[in-house]
């Protein structure tokens, strides 16, 4: 029964990985040291803030995926892709939010990595794979070979394995394309079907139309940082600590790149009326004229 519901939910290459994958979560949970680093990572998880902060993530997701199925975009036969995407794109994304503010146009440069050409062929590739004695022998090579490039990347003075692990994945990737435009060449009316063409549009609706969750997490998470440093810079004035809050949330408003320019440094050092509070807001604003056109 679990073989038969492996092979109607899972391809033969999801079914390697999760084999290999499972063998590395029993080998972690043998490990004293790595087990206890588990353990606090779930315990960190279950800290209220963060908890709140996933049920909102799951409920907005939920959202997303009934308003596509009211529009014949999603199915149950998605459930698979849209449980990786939750985990492989919107829950990184959510946990990731520093680099918004650290760093330019992060939004437009995270909608380029995931909806690109290349995932026209990524979904190819995953939708021709091999037997499942195949897929069990290439996949531990492929995991390792992906291991070593990581290393590679971190440390640089290892730049010419890099360059042959990247020709050896370039090899491996030419391989398995020919071998999925040779399937799609034999049963292309298998191929081309509206079902097929849900699954390889779902990743860009779903990374799209997560942007205002992810926008807004991000402005709500700098907010609250800022709201906290301000409470401890004007601690001795309550009244003062308020009117700041409420100047910088109509002054700002709805744009990261005044945030960024709010966010730096001391606050409101030695200020000690309310129109000092607002000349400091408009002499960090305009640091950069353009920021007010945001």
């Amino acid at each position: 029964m679990v073989l038969d519901f492996l092979n109607k939910t899972f391809n033969n290459r999801e079914i390697a990985l999760i084999f290999y994958l499972l063998i590395f979560i029993l080998w972690t949970l043998t490990q004293t040291k790595i087990r206890g680093s588990i353990f606090g990572l779930i315990k960190a998880l279950f800290a209220k803030q963060i908890f709140i902060s996933i049920l909102f993530l799951l409920f907005y997701i939920s959202l997303v995926v009934y308003a596509l199925s009211l529009a014949d975009l999603w199915n149950l036969s998605l459930i698979k892709d849209t449980i990786y995407w939750t985990f492989g794109v919107g829950f990184i994304l959510m946990m990731n939010s520093n680099k918004a503010m650290q760093e330019e146009n992060y939004f437009k440069k995270f909608v380029f990595e995931n909806v690109k050409l290349f995932m026209i062929i990524e979904f190819i590739l995953g939708l021709y794979v091999f037997g499942i004695i195949t897929e069990f022998i290439l996949m531990p090579i492929v995991i390792f070979l992906s291991i070593l490039l990581g290393y590679t990347e971190v440390y640089e003075e290892h730049e010419k394995v890099k360059n042959f692990l990247l020709k050896i994945f370039g090899v491996i990737g030419i391989f398995y394309v020919i071998y999925s435009g040779y399937e799609i060449y034999q049963n292309f009316k298998s191929f081309a079907n509206y079902d097929n063409l849900r699954v390889l549009i779902f990743p860009a609706l779903m990374t799209i139309l997560f942007l205002p969750f992810a926008y807004f997490y991000v402005l709500y998470t700098f907010y609250e940082s800022l709201f906290v440093r301000i409470s401890i810079f004007l601690k001795d004035n309550k009244s003062l600590r308020r009117f700041a809050k409420w100047r910088i949330l109509l002054t700002v408003n709805f744009s990261l790149r005044k945030l960024k320019l709010i966010t730096p440094g001391y606050l409101f050092g030695g200020c000690t009326t309310k129109q000092e509070i607002k000349n400091e807001i408009i002499e960090r604003i305009n640091k950069n004229p353009a920021a007010n056109n945001l």
